[in-house]
């Protein structure tokens, strides 16, 4: 829905603290997204947990924090 009220080659801020939405499904979503809306999306950057809150290599769940930016523009 954000994706439909953004002005040309607007900036999008998405984010997740669920561990049930694994980072490239969030990619995807927004991907897909965009080219129902026959938009292009370049993800600029990507965020996640600061050292506050650690990722444990044994316990993929504790990498729950994640961000997308992502520049939209029309096709």
């Amino acid at each position: 829905m954000a994706m439909q009220v953004l002005e040309r080659d607007g900036l999008l801020a998405s984010c997740s603290c669920s561990q049930l939405l694994p980072r490239e499904t969030l990619v995807e979503t927004l991907l897909q997204g965009s080219r129902h809306l026959d938009r292009n999306l370049t993800v600029l950057e990507q965020g996640r947990q600061g050292p506050d809150h650690p990722v444990h290599p044994a316990i993929p769940e504790t990498d729950y924090l994640k961000a997308v930016f992502a520049r939209v523009l029309p096709v």
